[in-house]
């Protein structure tokens, strides 16, 4: 049974307040089109456009933009070849993309981050949610212990770390996406006096510069940097789940690109 983009849409999370501004928008596509298959991806790259065509699907649900900006949600005339061969690859195709990134954000909780500490399975630990992170309490562990725990649920190859491996960590932070900035960051490490935080990437020159200081200084803090999409990828797990028990006439599929990085 089918149901129209518009219904799919309408059906997604949003915030519970109304947001002034949003990238959250229908970027390709009729919203009256029907459809009977989606996917949900962290970022609709040309690995992930490929793979709906070969897969049949005509509707996607995309978090972050597909050129290269935050903000800009069509190729510009000045822009690479690049963007226009994307966009006229979007269009002999027929597909329909939706940009999804505010409302689940400002979902309270946050759905993005919400998806990574279910993922790893700290739920029943949570003890502060707010708007740009989550405070968990753990039974004192070994940094290393936590480490090889994120790695193995997450299924990383690889992860960047920095802190005491033997230190043991009750406090932990938890920020998704870009969120590991220093003005984010560093007021939450010191407010609630953070064992170690988790986060998914941000300038590498100022909270991780503030952990080196804090621990020449004797307040030692590990930090564990995932990745941008590594951090957030459990979170669209979670809204495709979330779609997929809304509207159960759906098939929703979770497509995801490989590592952008490789380790040599």
């Amino acid at each position: 049974m089918s149901v129209t983009i518009k219904q799919i849409i309408d059906t997604l999370p949003s915030s519970p307040v109304e947001l002034e501004s949003t990238v959250d928008q229908l970027l390709y596509g009729n919203e009256n089109d029907e459809v009977s298959e989606i996917a949900v991806t962290f970022m609709a790259n040309q690995e992930v456009l490929e793979q709906a065509v070969q897969l049949g699907i005509r509707f996607i649900i995309s978090h972050e933009g597909l050129y290269y900006s935050h903000h800009q949600a069509y190729p510009l005339p000045a822009d690479s070849d690049i963007l226009y061969e994307r966009e006229q690859f979007i269009k002999k195709h027929g597909l329909a993309i939706y940009r999804y990134h505010d409302h689940c954000h400002r979902h309270q909780p946050d759905l993005i981050t919400r998806g990574l500490v279910n993922k790893l399975d700290w739920q029943k630990h949570i003890s502060l949610e707010t708007a740009v992170a989550t405070i968990v309490q753990l039974p004192p562990t070994p940094l290393q212990a936590i480490i090889t725990a994120v790695k193995d649920k997450l299924q990383l190859p690889y992860i960047r770390f920095r802190g005491e491996q033997s230190k043991p960590c009750r406090n932990i932070g938890v920020l998704v996406g870009y969120r590991g900035n220093g003005a984010s960051l560093i007021p939450l490490i010191a407010k609630h006096q953070l064992d170690a935080v988790i986060i998914g990437e941000g300038m590498e020159w100022e909270a991780p510069e503030y952990i080196r200081d804090a621990a020449a200084l004797g307040s030692p803090c590990g930090i564990i940097v995932l990745g941008h999409a590594e951090s957030e990828l459990p979170g669209i797990d979670l809204i495709g789940e979330m779609l997929q028990q809304a509207l159960p006439q759906l098939q929703v599929h979770h497509l995801k690109a490989q590592p952008i990085y490789t380790i040599g």
